[in-house]
């Protein structure tokens, strides 16, 4: 008898032990608010800052997650408010989250010839949106080479141009950062008063430097590797093909738009167009453009950039499921591309992920109106939390004067736009219920 209660005892001690294993989005989410976190601590330190006491807790925080959502919206000016010690850790932090910190510490583990199992790529798949564990490590790899060879090239490039105005040390600090900014898709910059690349407009090799650095890392890991392996169009997956293809038409579209409506030059008409994409650099006014110009540049950045890459938005490749499933439907033919189907469950998604977007989207823009009355018009309140949320960083002006809970609120969408809708929704339960009920017709439309 004792025995016997001696084992039940034991039995229930083991059973309060054990804790549930925490699922792969679970994982994102608490990495995500632990880096934030971390980096806003920092940059509340004395050393962070030139001047002590100039920075708010709510404005470290939301550079924090500005930084780590890879967004580059701002409340405080970067170049005059951060010492060195902390334009670094802002640097680290959009590293961080644009190449993302799953994908660091397993590059490390890789180096270090450590055994990669099936829960570490499982982790790999979430965060980066695979729809299967196949060639998780290879996007792994693409990540670490990818991210060093540009990012170096990048700077090396870029050195040149900034030393031109700064010197030696200088030039190379701005190169580095801008350089990582560009590839990550963050929009960060250290030109001071709030200006970008404005000063910048005309030079042609940091322009296409930056734009090309943005295309790169929003186009994805997977395709950079893809394009890299098999280089002929016909060997290209049909993914990298939809990308490439996406990317072609977003950017000529968007180029020669902003050319005639805004009247812009070749150059910033395409830079523009590249950056809207969820980058956030801007060599001109946003402000001064047209609501047309303003509306354009908002279908950019919801759509951004692609699965897999340092950029937000739906994602090119969910806007063509969308529009070619709609095109099924009106032509009655089935929803395929390059000789392949897009499944069913692959178009559902696609729509679960505009839905949540638009919601998201929508419903930041009503809270940030309802906190800030008749300040600011209702364009420029949709035009920045459509930033937020698509991680692009681009503004009409209002970030620097918006309130506390408008704060909150483009902080709450940076983030949910940085790791995604979907991984958000899903994360809110993590069993699946089994529960199962009768089918029955319900009138659509």
């Amino acid at each position: 008898m004792r025995h016997r209660e001696q084992r039940c005892k034991m039995h229930f001690i083991m059973k309060l032990k054990r804790k549930p294993a925490l699922q792969p989005n679970h994982i994102l989410l608490i990495g995500f608010l632990v880096i934030i976190l971390i980096g806003s601590l920092l940059l509340m330190l004395p050393i962070a800052q030139n001047q002590k006491g100039s920075l708010s807790y709510i404005d470290a925080l939301f550079i924090s997650t500005s930084a780590v959502c890879v967004t580059g919206l701002v409340t405080v000016d970067v170049a005059l408010t951060f010492s060195l010690f902390g334009r670094t850790v802002i640097a680290l932090l959009i590293l961080l989250g644009g190449l993302g910190f799953a994908s660091i510490v397993i590059s490390f583990g890789l180096l270090l010839g450590m055994n990669i199992g099936i829960g570490k790529r499982t982790l790999i798949k979430e965060a980066y949106n695979l729809s299967t564990m196949q060639g998780t490590l290879r996007v792994v790899r693409a990540v670490a080479i990818a991210g060093f060879v540009f990012q170096a090239l990048g700077t090396f490039i870029e050195y040149f141009i900034f030393r031109n105005a700064y010197a030696p040390s200088a030039a190379f600090g701005h190169a580095l950062f801008n350089t990582i900014s560009a590839f990550n898709n963050a929009g960060f910059d250290l030109m001071g008063e709030y200006k970008s690349l404005t000063d910048y407009r005309f030079n042609l090799g940091m322009n296409l430097t930056t734009a090309f650095l943005i295309i790169l890392g929003g186009s994805g890991f997977f395709v950079l590797s893809d394009v890299f392996k098999n280089r002929r169009w016909s060997k290209m997956s049909m993914h990298t093909r939809i990308v490439l293809t996406m990317n072609l038409i977003l950017l000529a579209g968007g180029t020669l738009f902003f050319a005639v409506e805004e009247r812009l030059d070749l150059l910033s008409s395409f830079f523009q167009s590249a950056t809207a994409r969820t980058a956030g650099f801007n060599t001109v006014d946003i402000g001064s453009f047209s609501q047309a110009g303003l509306l354009v540049m908002m279908a950019l950045m919801f759509i951004g950039a692609s699965p897999g890459s340092t950029g937000g938005g739906i994602k090119t490749t969910t806007t063509f499921t969308l529009f070619l499933s709609l095109g099924s439907l009106m032509f009655r033919r089935e929803p395929a591309v390059f000789k392949r189907k897009i499944g069913n469950e692959s178009i559902l998604k696609a729509f679960q992920v505009l839905l949540l977007s638009a919601f998201l989207v929508s419903g930041g823009c009503f809270v940030i109106l309802l906190a800030e009355g008749e300040r600011f018009s209702f364009i420029s309140v949709l035009f920045e939390t459509v930033s937020a949320f698509a991680t692009v960083g681009l503004s009409t002006g209002i970030t620097t004067t918006l309130g506390s809970i408008s704060k909150v609120v483009i902080m709450i969408t940076m983030f949910a736009g940085r790791v995604g809708p979907i991984t958000i929704a899903t994360s809110l339960k993590a069993k699946p219920s089994h529960l199962s009920h009768v089918e029955e017709q319900v009138f659509i439309g």
